[in-house]
């Protein structure tokens, strides 16, 4: 009797042994592993600076993102403004927020550069030209996030070209002005969306016949001035392109996010004759390609 007691405790401790190892292998070895950002999409591919093929910022100085990661249940699954360095290698970030693991119910957004982001909007002004780039909330599904850059505003591409009774000491421009843009908006970088727009015929001047200017939804057309180094000046006026249908299956027309729109203007001794308006993706090259523009 005695033997096969000792029998049963020695099955009931096999058991009991293999439970914990079952429960051993269950662990979510993924839980409270440091968040790392793997890509950034366009913002590793943009022709804003690369420098001995390096991404970097403006005055040589590194690529920056804001990051925020929410719907963690403790601070340290969380992290509000985090700023993300590229060290022309990587994103790296002297502050490590963890991954919650298979259950997690996280999500992490950004945009670039860092900067002061106030209840995830931004002010944008036109003046300031800078390059938004945002990633839009998605879930994280694990430590290492992927996220997808896109630009948030719209660029303006100014093709020139002149009539060949045009001489060739008369083919300099000193200026082109954009009107009727918006001036300043909030940028709500969680869901790329936009809001306090300012239009008060609003001027951006192109910077070597290119402009970024805010996205338009209700935009019928827009007038471009051109000043020649001898004085003259052209205006033409630029219907602007249907971007979308409304509920009721009418067009929409503006100037689209994320796009870039090429006009094509010919300056005469005394006019100037607009051509084709054409509406391409702006600064993203399929398989890590940098597309040059």
């Amino acid at each position: 009797m005695k033997t096969k007691y000792l029998a049963i405790v020695a099955v009931a401790l096999a058991l009991v042994a293999c439970d914990k190892n079952n429960d051993d292998f269950n662990i979510d070895n993924t839980k409270d592993t440091p968040i790392t950002i793997a890509s950034a999409g366009v913002a590793e591919l943009t022709t804003r600076v690369i420098t001995d093929g390096k991404l970097v910022g403006t005055s040589d100085s590194h690529a920056t993102m804001s990051v925020f990661v929410t719907g963690g249940t403790a601070d340290k699954y969380n992290a509000t403004n985090l700023k993300w360095e590229h060290d022309g290698t990587s994103w790296n970030s002297e502050t490590n927020v963890l991954y919650e693991g298979a259950s997690s119910t996280q999500k992490i957004y950004a945009c670039s550069p860092y900067t002061t982001v106030t209840d995830n909007n931004i002010t944008v002004t036109a003046t300031d030209q800078t390059d938004w780039l945002v990633a839009t909330a998605t879930n994280l599904t694990s430590s290492a996030a992927n996220l997808t850059m896109t630009h948030a505003l719209t660029k303006l591409k100014l093709e020139l070209s002149y009539g060949s009774e045009v001489a060739e000491e008369d083919r300099t421009t000193k200026r082109v002005d954009v009107w009727d843009m918006y001036r300043t908006g909030n940028l709500n970088i969680a869901n790329n969306t936009w809001s306090e727009l300012s239009k008060t015929a609003y001027i951006v001047s192109m910077i070597n016949n290119e402009a970024l200017v805010i996205p338009m939804n209700n935009c019928t057309s827009f007038p471009i001035i051109i000043t020649m180094e001898d004085a003259r000046v052209f205006k033409t006026t630029i219907n602007c392109p249907v971007i979308g249908t409304d509920a009721n299956g009418e067009n929409i027309y503006g100037l689209a996010p994320g796009t870039q729109y090429n006009i094509a203007l010919q300056i005469g001794q005394d006019k100037v004759t607009l051509g084709s308006i054409t509406a391409s993706p702006w600064g993203y090259a399929a398989g890590g390609v940098l597309e040059t523009e």
